[in-house]
């Protein structure tokens, strides 16, 4: 099984070697859209090396390497994470990534996958919390309860 570690190395050489798109290819906005999709919800494989190169990218993560890739030929980047359509796989989509030495598999997410690599949970806002939660329930579940009391 791959580490955390081993999955974002895994992840670098992906984007490496998404690197070698052509720019037309991350300059067409329906590609990247595509590639997004094909990215999402899908287990990246290295044929050659399936014990060691395999790599699962959240949606977040999957729209990042996206937009590196866009960014790095001078176009803006896309809002793509959450849009629909994650894991469907266009033929242009599989025979890039195909051409790149990687193969696609669906993700399996009826367990934790460690080569599943998306974002680190970060703390919630200052201020929220325990400390801010209410002390009693809503008006509206107490006029609830009093009215049922008096029945």
């Amino acid at each position: 099984m791959a580490s955390d570690a081993q999955a974002e190395e895994t992840e670098h050489e992906l984007e490496r070697d998404l690197g070698e798109l052509s720019e037309e290819e991350l300059r067409e906005d329906s590609f990247a859209g595509e590639l997004y999709r094909g990215l999402a919800n899908h287990r990246l494989i290295d044929p050659d090396d399936p014990d060691r190169r395999q790599v699962s990218l959240s949606w977040r993560r999957a729209e990042e390497v996206v937009n590196r890739l866009r960014r790095h030929v001078g176009e803006e980047p896309l809002t793509l994470a959450q849009t629909g359509g994650e894991g469907r796989l266009t033929e242009r989509v599989e025979e890039a990534l195909t051409r790149l030495g990687w193969s696609v598999r669906p993700l399996d997410t009826s367990s934790h996958d460690p080569s599943h690599v998306s974002e680190p949970n970060s703390p919630g806002p200052e201020g929220q919390g325990e400390r801010d939660a209410p002390t009693e329930p809503p008006q509206a579940w107490r006029d609830a309860d009093a009215e049922a009391d008096r029945r």
